[in-house]
C-alpha cells in the first residue's frame, strides 16, 4: 500500500492554517516532522511523486498515519517543528549531529558574589556571560578571572564555614573575602570590574586599573600597587595573545554551509566579546542531492537554537529559506533583537569565507578517512569469508577493580567509522569477584536478547575470551553458517601495539587470521579495540568515583541529603555518627527523636 493514497484521502479535511504535521509508519514510528504556512497546500505536494526526491518518496511510501497540529502563526510552527525534530529524531528529517551543550560563566547575585561555570537552564540569580561553545573556553575564562580579579569560586557552604583562608588565597587566586582579607566594598568593586571585562570593555578596565595602580603608588601603598600590577599583566597577556580579535563580531555565531563530494557540512565559528572562542563542524544525518542549501540552512539554524541561547548576531554564507520567519523565531527565543545576515563584503564576509574553507577541508579529510575504513572493511570481509558486505562490527571489553564496579562496553564500527550513537554500556550484575570470563558471558548473553546482531563480534582478548563468545552463541542456537563472524584480538608480546593476534572461530576451532604487522587493517582493528577499552574504563571510573563518595547514611530510611549533611557537619565523619549515643544524635539540629532512633538502630542492629 502506498502512503500517497492515505494522504489523498485526508486532504479534504486538512485546514489551510499554519501548523506542524507528523508522518508515521505502520509500527507507529515517526518518519518525518514538517511545518507549513498552509497545511493543506503543503501536504498536497506529497501526493505528486514526480516532484519528490528519492528520500521523500520512500518516506511517503512507508507512511500509514498522518497527524497535524494547528498553530496560530508560522513562527510558532517553526519553533514546534524544531523541538519535535530534536526530541523525536525522525528517520527522514535532515538532522544535524549537534550534541554540544553550551556552557556559560555566571557571577552570582549575592552579598559576596562568586564566579562559576553554568550549564543548562538559568536558575541562580546573577549575571550570565556567554554561552561558550566548549567547556575549555569556559575553564580558560574562569582561570583568567581567578588570576586577574581573584573572585571566589567556592560553594556557599565552604565560604560560610571558613575560619582561615584556603590555598587559593596563598597562591593569589582568591582575595579571601571569606575571612575579611579584603573589604566588602573593595571586593564588590572588583566584581564590577570583572563584569565589565566579560562584557567586552577590556580596554576601559585596563585603563581604570592603571589609574588605580598609579594612585596606590603615589600613596606609597606599594603592596597594593603590585597587586594591581599583577592583574594588569594577566589581562594584558590574554588580550595580546588573542589573534582572533575582531570588532566586526562582538557577540555572534558564524555558520558556513558547504557541499563537497556529495556531502554537506556546516562549520560554526563562535565569537564572544570580539574573540573567537571555539568552533564545531556539523553534518546532517539525512540528505538528498535535491535538498536546497537554503532549506538545509533553515533546518540547521532552527534545530541548533532549539533550547539554546541566541547571540546578538547570526552570520551565514547562505541565507536560509523563509529567512523572515526564521528571524522572528530567533528573536522570539532570544527575547530581543537578533540580526540574521549574509554579508557580501568586509571583515564579516572574510570570516564567513574562512569558515567555509574549514568546512571544505574537514569534508575532504572525512572522505579520505571513510574511503580508508571502507577499504579495510572490505579486506576484513574477504579475510573472514563473508558473502555479504561487512556493515557493522561490535567490540566488547570488560573493566573492573578486583571484581568491584565491574562494567562492560559495547562499541560499534561501520565502513564510515565509529558509530557512537550505537555504543552501549553494561553494569555487571552477576559477579563481584575477579572473573572476566563470567562477566563477558553475562554481557554477551544480555546483548543477544536484544536481537539485530552485527556482522562481526570482536572481543578484546585471546582464545579464552573467544571461547566464551562461542559458548554463549552456541547456547543461544546462533552458532553456525549464516550467523555473525566471531573474533577476538589479543594483545601482542609485552602488550606491544602492532603485534596483536586476531583470532577467528572457523568450523570448530580458533584460527589465527593473517593480518599483517602494522598494516592498515591492523590499525583499524586496534582503533576499534582501543575505543572499546576507553569506553569501558571511562564507565568503570565513573562507577568507582560514585562508590568512593557513597555513604552508609544514604541507605537509612528518612535520611536525605539535608539530614546527612547535618549529621556529618555535627560529628565530622561517618564513623563518628556510627559511634554516637542516641542522646547525642537527638541534639543534632533538624534530627528528630524518631530519626535519631532510626540512625542509632541502623548501626546497632535495632532497625526493626
Amino acid at each position: 500500500m502506498d502512503g500517497i493514497d492515505i494522504l489523498r484521502a485526508k486532504l479534504k479535511a486538512l485546514p489551510v492554517t499554519p501548523g506542524v504535521y507528523r508522518m508515521l509508519n505502520e509500527a507507529g514510528e515517526v518518519l518525518y516532522v514538517g511545518k507549513a504556512k498552509n497545511l493543506k497546500a503543503r501536504l498536497t505536494s506529497y501526493t505528486q511523486p514526480e516532484r519528490m526526491g528519492v528520500r521523500i518518496r520512500k518516506m511517503v511510501f512507508e507512511t500509514r498515519t498522518l497527524t497535524v497540529v494547528e498553530t496560530r502563526t508560522e513562527v510558532e510552527a517553526l519553533l514546534l517543528e524544531a523541538n519535535l525534530i530534536k526530541s523525536l529524531k525522525p528517520r527522514y528529517n535532515i538532522i544535524f549531529r549537534d550534541d554540544a551543550s553550551y556552557v556559560s560563566v555566571v557571577i552570582t547575585d549575592e552579598p559576596t558574589p562568586k564566579i562559576q561555570k553554568h550549564r543548562g537552564v538559568k536558575k541562580a540569580k546573577g549575571s550570565y556571560f556567554g554561552p561558550y561553545p566548549s567547556a575549555g573556553a569556559v575553564y580558560a575564562t574562569l582561570d583568567l578571572m581567578e588570576r586577574a580579579f581573584r573572585l571566589r569560586t567556592c560553594s556557599d557552604s565552604v565560604f560560610k564555614g571558613r575560619t582561615r583562608p584556603c590555598l587559593k588565597y596563598d597562591i593569589k587566586r582568591c582575595s579571601g573575602p571569606c575571612v575579611g582579607k579584603i573589604a566588602a566594598e573593595d571586593y564588590l568593586h572588583t566584581v564590577r570590574q570583572a563584569k565589565r571585562f566579560l562584557q567586552g570593555e577590556r580596554q576601559q578596565v585596563l585603563a581604570q586599573l592603571q589609574q588605580e595602580m598609579q594612585a596606590k603608588a603615589e600613596a606609597l601603598d606599594y603592596e597594593g600597587a603590585a597587586a594591581v600590577r599583577d592583574r594588569i599583566r594577566a589581562l594584558a597577556a590574554v588580550s595580546s595573545a588573542s589573534t582572533a580579535l575582531t570588532h566586526a563580531l562582538d557577540e555572534a555565531d558564524v555558520f558556513a554551509l558547504v557541499r563537497e563530494g556529495g556531502k554537506l557540512a556546516v562549520q560554526a565559528f563562535y565569537y564572544r566579546h570580539g574573540q573567537h572562542v571555539g568552533n564545531h563542524l556539523f553534518t546532517p544525518k539525512q540528505l538528498d542531492e535535491t535538498d536546497d542549501d537554503a532549506v538545509a540552512m533553515q533546518a540547521f539554524l532552527a534545530q541548533h537554537y532549539s533550547g539554546r541561547a541566541v547571540p546578538l548576531r547570526v552570520v551565514v554564507n547562505v541565507m536560509p529559506a523563509e529567512a523572515e520567519t526564521l528571524g522572528e523565531a530567533l528573536q522570539h527565543s532570544a527575547g530581543r533583537k537578533v540580526v540574521l545576515e549574509a554579508p557580501q563584503r568586509g571583515e564579516k564576509r572574510m570570516i564567513v569565507q574562512q569558515a567555509a574553507r574549514n568546512a571544505v577541508q574537514a569534508l575532504r579529510r572525512k572522505a579520505e578517512e571513510s574511503a580508508d575504513w571502507q577499504a579495510q572493511f572490505a579486506e576484513f570481509q574477504a579475510m573472514l569469508g563473508l558473502e555479504n558486505p561487512l556493515e557493522r562490527m561490535e567490540c566488547y571489553d570488560i573493566s573492573n577493580t578486583q571484581g568491584r564496579q565491574a562494567v562492560a562496553s559495547q562499541v560499534v564500527a561501520g565502513p564510515e567509522g565509529m558509530l557512537k550513537n550505537r555504543y552501549r554500556k553494561y553494569a555487571i550484575k552477576g559477579k563481584d569477584t575477579p572473573d572476566d570470563y563470567a562477566m563477558l558471558a553475562e554481557t554477551l548473553g544480555r546483548r543477544l536478547k536484544k536481537g539485530d546482531l552485527p556482522d562481526v563480534f570482536l572481543i578484546d582478548g585471546g582464545k579464552g575470551q573467544l571461547n566464551v563468545l562461542v559458548k554463549v552463541m552456541e547456547d543461544a542456537g546462533l552458532l553456525g553458517e549464516g550467523g555473525p563472524a566471531l573474533c577476538s584480538i589479543a594483545k601482542g608480546e609485552e602488550r606491544d601495539k602492532g603485534l596483536e593476534v586476531v583470532w577467528h572461530w572457523r568450523g570448530n576451532r580458533a584460527v589465527e587470521l593473517p593480518v599483517a604487522f602494522n598494516s592498515p587493517l591492523k590499525f583499524v582493528l586496534q582503533r576499534i579495540r582501543d575505543e572499546a577499552h576507553r569506553f569501558a574504563i571511562t564507565y568503570h571510573r565513573q562507577k568507582r568515583a560514585k562508590a568512593l563518595v557513597a555513604s552508609p547514611l544514604d541507605d537509612i530510611p528518612g535520611i536525605g541529603p539535608a539530614k546527612k549533611k547535618a549529621l556529618l557537619l555535627h560529628f565530622g565523619s561517618r564513623a563518628a555518627v556510627e559511634g554516637a549515643a542516641l542522646e547525642e544524635l537527638m541534639r543534632v539540629p533538624g534530627i528528630s527523636k524518631t530519626l535519631a532512633e532510626a540512625v542509632w538502630g541502623w548501626f546497632h542492629g535495632g532497625q526493626g
